[in-house]
């Protein structure tokens, strides 16, 4: 038995010393002791200049972080510690980095060293740039081979001697600051056939001076004159009417002014029949406008001038489909116009307000389109809430966001809706595209108003040419596009109902160089950032919120 536990305890003895040299001598690797890391491997940080954090964790080391290259981040805090009896220890990192002004991303490696053993922990830093933090992206896609109605233009009415003062007539300079070379861009230029021929000379110089900048003039009568009129009771009042017996003498009264114009140096490019028909300058019921136009519309036109009819005060289909559904009034009617005094813009606001608007965006494609017409005209609308207000503060014609989602907006829809021109009431009033001498007018005598740049954007981008096809992927941009005949040139109109700054994404091929301007509350027509897209394939252009924009790409 002793002889059996002599044997047991040198086995025992024996495992035992193996255990311990195979713990001291064996193969094992050694538990680590020192060691200095980043806690993550990757950061992303913003485009705007700013301060990020990022752990590390070290034990029984010193340490130091540096940057392989020279890069957008300014400075490291701290940038070495540590030491080599502590344990297990995490330390914070403040890393301040500057703007990314550039239009593409890019990142910066930084290099976390273990002094003790040389053994290296990196970190990768990706800064976008300073438009993805300011500007939400949005794509705008156009597509010119989808083509729309012809853009005549834009303009205004020029003031009339017989309703205004002379001070508030528009000058020379002033009619060049809207016409001219170096203007507003406007092309459309509309007059008054004065009933008193004496007073016919009043509008030449300013006309001649619209004209010889390659505007279009159109004219039309408000008052048939006091000789050839009668009155009638119209909603329990005596209003002026032209006489059945006296129309082939007011159509000669509309070819003389004609004449006069054009021997005076104006050709004249449109005229109207009437003014508002269904209101109370001379009153005309439809089938008496249709009668006249389908007696003597040729008889005007033979001068060589186009017709406009009928004109109506909200292009109200009653005078409207009268014109159009007859083959001989259609005929001699070369120009659909109307105004949109009865709501058109609001139309969530009710049934009556839509309908019009859908009555009018449909005559184009459903009665004009491929029947050799100048299209639908808006030929006279205003905007002036709250003039009648002693408290300025309700001048609401002074609010930019008034301007935007009034006039802005109108225009927009108009251009959506197949419209070929758009022209507003008086071109020099409080509430129109230049101050007067009024004291509610938002600027001073001759200066333009926030009205007149937005009538700019269109005039200067959308006129002479076709519009097309667009869509954005942000419900809050409305935008129109258009392209020149030679389909080298494509222009785009926008208006930015967010309060957010956006980067306009818009593809497109073989772009040879693209410019833009924008107008805010604060800014008139200001140059802004474009350029080329990081593909190559199209171009950005940064605008602001609340603004309208327009871009011109040339390919």
């Amino acid at each position: 038995m002793k002889h059996l536990k002599f044997i047991l305890c040198t086995i025992l003895f024996s495992l035992s010393y193996f255990a311990c040299e195979d713990e001291t001598n064996g193969d094992e690797p050694i538990k680590e002791v020192s060691y200095a890391r980043f806690m993550q491997k990757d950061m992303t940080v913003s485009g705007l200049a700013g301060v990020s954090m990022v752990m590390i964790e070290w034990a029984e080391t010193e340490w130091e972080i540096s940057s392989e290259t020279a890069g957008f981040v300014t400075d490291i805090s701290p940038s070495q510690g540590g030491n080599t009896t502590d344990k297990n220890r995490n330390v914070r990192i403040k890393i301040t980095y500057g703007a990314n002004t550039t239009v593409q991303s890019r990142s910066q490696k930084l290099v976390l060293t273990n002094k003790t053993t040389g053994e290296k922990s990196e970190l990768l830093i990706e800064q976008g740039t300073e438009i993805s933090a300011l500007y939400k992206e949005t794509t705008v896609i156009v597509d010119k081979n989808a083509q729309y109605q012809y853009i005549a233009g834009f303009g205004g009415m020029c003031n009339p001697k017989i309703w205004l003062g002379s001070n508030n007539l528009i000058t020379a300079d002033e009619m060049n600051k809207m016409y001219g070379p170096d203007g507003l861009g406007y092309n459309i230029l509309r007059l008054m056939i004065y009933p008193n021929q004496n007073d016919w000379a009043a509008d030449v110089a300013g006309a001649k001076i619209a004209l010889q900048n390659g505007a279009i003039i159109f004219a039309c009568p408000w008052d048939c004159t006091d000789a050839l009129a009668d009155k009638i009771t119209r909603n329990g009042e005596d209003v002026k009417h032209l006489k059945h017996e006296n129309y082939e003498a007011y159509a000669n009264h509309i070819v003389s002014y004609i004449n006069y114009m054009k021997d005076n140096g104006v050709r004249l490019y449109a005229v109207s029949v009437q003014n508002e028909p269904d209101m109370d300058f001379t009153y005309w019921t439809p089938s008496e406008m249709l009668d006249f136009v389908k007696r003597y519309g040729a008889t005007i036109r033979a001068t060589g001038v186009k017709l406009m009819s009928p004109e109506a005060c909200g292009f109200q289909p009653e005078y409207t489909d009268p014109i159009l559904n007859d083959a001989q009034a259609f005929d001699n009617t070369d120009i659909v116009a109307g105004h949109l005094y009865q709501g058109f813009v609001k139309v969530e606001s009710g049934s009556y307000v839509k309908n019009r608007h859908d009555y009018i965006c449909s005559l184009y494609n459903s009665k004009l389109l491929g029947k050799g017409k100048g299209g639908w005209w808006m030929t006279e609308h205003l905007y002036n809430d709250g003039e009648s207000e002693t408290d300025p503060a309700k001048w609401e014609f002074w609010k930019w966001e008034y301007n935007m989602v009034n006039l802005a907006k109108e225009i927009h829809l108009c251009m959506d809706g197949y419209c070929s021109a758009y022209i507003y009431w008086y071109l020099k009033r409080f509430y129109g595209m230049m101050g007067d001498n009024d004291n509610r007018t938002p600027v001073a005598s001759g200066e333009i108003t926030k009205n007149g740049y937005i009538l700019s954007h269109y005039a200067k981008y959308a006129a002479g040419k076709t519009r097309i096809k667009v869509n954005t992927s942000n419900e809050n941009l409305l935008a129109t596009a258009y392209t020149n005949a030679a389909g080298n040139e494509i222009t785009l109109v926008l208006l930015n109902f967010s309060s957010e700054a956006m980067n306009l994404q818009i593809p497109l091929s073989n772009v040879k160089s693209v410019d833009a301007a924008e107008t805010t509350e604060n800014k008139n027509m200001q140059q802004i950032t474009t350029g080329a897209l990081n593909t190559g394939s199209g171009v950005f252009a940064l605008i602001s919120g609340n603004s309208i924009a327009s871009i011109k790409i040339t390919l």
